[in-house]
Formats: structure tokens, C-alpha cells, sequence
């Protein structure tokens, strides 16, 4: 049994790993709907207008602060 996989220098470990059967965690649905329910969390409770504001703040990668940004 040979688990040595020959790749050249300079190439992507990624592909070495694949080749072994690794799935990286952005392409596994378990994952995928596990971070998914937990974003959802803090909207559940919203009415559709703030959740409308609240997905606009969480995609747009800014958190507000009241009376301005710190």
C-alpha cells in the first residue's frame, strides 16, 4: 500500500489532499447548513423591514455603532 501521492514542488497542496478524499468545509453541505442556521438565529425574531436592515449590515461586512463609527 502506497499512500504517497507525487505532486511537483510548487504545486497546490489542495490538490494532493483532494486526491486523498479531504473536502474542503466551504463545499461540505453539513457545513454549509450548520453556518447557515446560525446566521439565520439572531433574524428569526425580526419583522420583515428590520430583517431587511439587519441582512444589509451582515453582508455589508460594517457594524454600526450608535452616534457613529468607532
Amino acid at each position: 500500500m502506497n499512500d504517497h501521492i507525487w505532486t511537483p514542488s510548487g504545486t497546490d497542496i489542495i490538490e494532493r489532499w483532494r486526491r486523498m478524499g479531504w473536502l474542503p468545509p466551504s463545499e461540505n453541505p453539513i457545513y454549509q447548513q450548520k453556518w447557515s442556521s446560525f446566521r439565520e438565529l439572531p433574524s428569526r425574531k425580526l419583522n420583515d423591514s428590520e430583517r431587511m436592515v439587519f441582512e444589509k449590515m451582515l453582508y455589508s461586512n460594517v457594524i454600526p455603532y450608535p452616534g457613529g463609527f468607532r
